[in-house]
């Protein structure tokens, strides 16, 4: 991998880090069985359905990322058709209206750019639709994280 696309990815990670106690509980997917013990009596039956669907989403999202690093082409388009099918699910609309739609639609773009680099097996390319889509979770976990707060 060059030596640009290193520094992306940790960049990335950085920024993972620096938002992850507020908007994304990363350590949730690092560790559940630790959060779990501590939000199982908060979360209501919905919020721990969508809890594990999207810790799945997770788990698809870090093949892509097993398959960018050991350029495992079908390992990369396996996760990234996993998360477009996932984007289809009655699960993945948590908030109906046009912005989330968009963001959707963003996603399973990025996720397609993912399978076609993947197919021509252009590991730049696959990388850098990698990110974008990472993005697009990122960009959408801010926007819902705020409709969700504001509705409590």
């Amino acid at each position: 991998m060059s030596k640009s696309l290193c520094y992306l990815f940790g960049g990335l990670l950085l920024m993972f880090a620096g938002i992850s106690s507020q908007e994304i509980r990363v350590a949730h997917a690092f560790a559940p069985d630790q959060c779990d013990q501590e939000e199982d009596s908060k979360e209501t039956e919905g919020e721990k359905r969508l809890s594990r669907f999207m810790r799945e989403k997770l788990t698809s999202s870090q093949q892509v990322l097993e398959g960018l690093m050991v350029e495992d082409y079908d390992l990369m388009q396996k996760g990234a058709k996993r998360m477009i099918e996932m984007s289809n699910a009655t699960e993945w609309q948590v908030i109906e209206g046009p912005i989330f739609a968009r963001q959707s639609e963003e996603f399973r773009s990025s996720a397609k750019e993912v399978i076609k680099f993947a197919k021509a097996k252009n590991l730049d390319g696959a990388s850098l639709s990698y990110l974008h889509l990472t993005m697009t979770c990122i960009a959408c976990h801010k926007k819902v994280n705020k409709v969700v707060i504001s509705q409590r």
